[in-house]
C-alpha cells in the first residue's frame, strides 16, 4: 500500500532522524507581536519541533476524495505537487512539494484552524537544507490577536 498523496509524517520522521543524528545546531528567531528574540541552539528537540509539519500529513482514508493533486513540471528533473483541499472543514488547505531530481527540496503548508473564540491561519514552510520558517495570524474574539513568526535556520 502507497499513500494517496506525499508522505509527510513519514518524510519528517526521515528528517528528525537526520537532523538529530547530524547534531545539527541552530539559529531560532521568534517574532511575538513585533518583538524579536533570537537564540543559537545546540540541542534541540526537533521532533517537538517539527510536530507542526508531521501533523499536516493528509494520508488519511476519508481524505482520499477531499483533495485534489496539481503536478507542475519546471524542468526536466525539477516539479512541483500540490494538494488543494475541497471540503471547508478540512485544516490543511494547502500542501506544496517541490522536487529536484526525486529529492524533495521545499515543503509548503497552508492550515487554518479556528473555534468560537479564535480565527487562525499557519503558514509553514521547510527546506532540508536551510531550515524552516513558521508563521501564525490568529485573531480572537476576546483578548489579544497573535501575529508570530519562528524561523529556524541550520548552523553549518
Amino acid at each position: 500500500d502507497t499513500a494517496p498523496f506525499f508522505d509527510l509524517s513519514g518524510y519528517i520522521s526521515q528528517e528528525v532522524e537526520r537532523l538529530e543524528t547530524a547534531k545539527t545546531k541552530v539559529e531560532k528567531t521568534i517574532t511575538l507581536n513585533g518583538v524579536v528574540e533570537t537564540k543559537q541552539l545546540d540541542d534541540i528537540n526537533f521532533s517537538n519541533d517539527l510536530r507542526l509539519f508531521r501533523e499536516a500529513d493528509i494520508n488519511k482514508p476519508a481524505w482520499i476524495e477531499k483533495y485534489t493533486t496539481e503536478e507542475q513540471t519546471l524542468s526536466g528533473s525539477h516539479s512541483i505537487t500540490t494538494y488543494m483541499a475541497q471540503d471547508s472543514n478540512l485544516i490543511v488547505r494547502r500542501l506544496m512539494v517541490e522536487k529536484d531530481v526525486g529529492v524533495t527540496i521545499r515543503i509548503e503548508i497552508d492550515r487554518k484552524t479556528g473555534t468560537v473564540l479564535s480565527d487562525g491561519q499557519h503558514q509553514l514552510v521547510y527546506q532540508p537544507g536551510k531550515g524552516y520558517w513558521v508563521k501564525t495570524q490568529q485573531t480572537n474574539r476576546f483578548g489579544d490577536d497573535v501575529d508570530a513568526v519562528i524561523q529556524v535556520g541550520w548552523i553549518q
